[in-house]
């Protein structure tokens, strides 16, 4: 696959389909693609979305050594901190016995020994668009499945990125409607993943999927799952970095919610730098993603590994990340009737700084060695304590003009200690910069 081309995954099922995606260069009248638009559907939003939280790992239907070797898998997993595998049970060619789960013995051995480690496994299954029968079918099998034990998927994600469906408009139609199927199925307060290709790479190169459906997916799917992939547009931390951040913000834009929860896939593991994870890691946090991954398992590298600990168990946010400076609304983890989307860390955002500035803000329940200040992912600090369970009044702190950018972005940060499930009680409001 060239590096150019915005259909993420490079596992051996996407290797297939290369040639057709390069060959999608027809363009689809608007009109057309409107009308394939789908109404809110009931349910949509209000399943949970605990599965798709924090750093999860990826495993496809060609990974002998998870499939063989359920226990070591699983074991690893846990032990760099992965709360999520995401499985693939199927795609729209395989398998063709009539389960239609590949190696269902090894898939329930997998399921069980990474619940036992208190791991979420969410399946994900492939689909062509020309048989939606059979694409129904083998996604309905993946959500029925269950091991020996009993035991089953934690939750389901239609992965939507095969284009051999050469007319846009009828792939959209077909995949809406396939996935108002699946809904239907499962149910309102069953959570579902909707894997996309990477929204950058499509306003890159818009006749791969014009008119993609933003807007009728958010009607059906609780979260997104977009295959960023910025190893696929580019090289080095800014590429990374700036990938990231327009998947983010391509999805609120377009779906029209900006809080809409979203766990993103990051590079392909094998050819990501540990300096590209960094900044991906960087942009997850500072737009508050419910979470994140690199694909695959098997590929990610010790170093990848030990910087993706920083991926963040965020819950749906509102407001989204980052914050316009001026602000002064609470946000953290606060008590009742005050903010609890923001428990780990609340970023904010303002324009070029020339020279030193005067961060002004109101810390609540500030205790020793609890909320550190970050500003463009310098370290300034611990904030000084203050009274418990009570406001401090507005501080000062001067930021030094060596850490800003006098004509770029500002990012400045206020991370709390504790994390999922034992967040500490914090806050922070009357958020400013502004010149001495």
């Amino acid at each position: 696959m060239p590096v150019s081309s915005p259909t993420p995954r490079p596992d051996r099922s996407s290797r297939r389909l290369r040639s057709a995606v390069a060959a999608a260069i027809a363009c689809v009248a608007f009109a057309a693609l409107a009308a394939a638009v789908l109404p809110q559907t009931a349910g949509a939003g209000k399943a949970p979305v605990y599965c798709y939280r924090g750093l999860g790992t990826w495993v496809d239907m060609y990974d002998a050594r998870a499939l063989d070797h359920p226990v070591s898998a699983a074991r690893n997993m846990a032990a760099h901190g992965v709360h999520t595998l995401y499985l693939e049970t199927a795609n729209y060619h395989k398998p063709e016995d009539a389960t239609t789960i590949y190696r269902p013995d090894a898939v329930g051995a997998l399921i069980e020994q990474c619940h036992a480690r208190g791991i979420k496994v969410v399946a994900w299954y492939l689909p062509g668009f020309q048989d939606t029968a059979k694409d129904y079918r083998r996604s309905r099998a993946a959500i029925k499945f269950r091991t020996p034990g009993g035991q089953k998927f934690d939750s389901f994600a239609l992965d939507m990125e095969a284009t051999i469906v050469r007319n846009a408009g009828l792939r959209t139609r077909r995949l809406l409607s396939l996935s108002r199927k699946i809904r239907a199925t499962v149910g309102s307060k069953y959570p579902l993943g909707a894997i996309t290709m990477s929204p950058a790479g499509m306003a890159k190169y818009p006749s791969v999927w014009p008119g993609f459906p933003y807007k009728g997916l958010a009607a059906i799917y609780d979260a997104f799952v977009p295959m960023g992939y910025y190893t696929y547009h580019g090289d080095g931390y800014a590429n990374a970095y700036r990938d990231t951040v327009n998947n983010i913000r391509i999805i609120r834009e377009k779906t029209g919610r900006p809080s809409v929860p979203i766990h993103v896939i990051g590079g392909d593991a094998a050819k990501s730098s540990n300096t590209e994870t960094m900044a991906y890691v960087r942009a997850l946090r500072e737009y508050g993603a419910l979470g994140g991954s690199m694909y695959d398992w098997a590929t990610t590298s010790a170093a990848s590994w030990k910087t993706l600990l920083s991926v963040r168990f965020n819950p749906r946010q509102r407001p989204s990340l980052p914050c316009d400076l001026p602000l002064a609304t609470p946000l953290g983890n606060l008590p009742e009737k005050m903010d609890r989307t923001h428990p780990k860390e609340v970023f904010y955002q303002t324009s070029g700084q020339k020279g030193d500035r005067v961060l002004r803000f109101d810390l609540y329940d500030a205790q020793a060695d609890e909320i550190r200040l970050v500003v463009n992912w310098e370290d300034l600090g611990v904030l000084a304590a203050g009274p418990v369970k009570s406001w401090t009044g507005v501080r000062e702190v001067t930021v030094p003009a060596a850490v800003l950018n006098p004509r770029a972005r500002n990012v400045i940060g206020f991370v709390a200690r504790g994390d999922y499930p034992r967040w500490d009680v914090w806050g922070v409001r009357d958020v400013s910069l502004s010149a001495p």
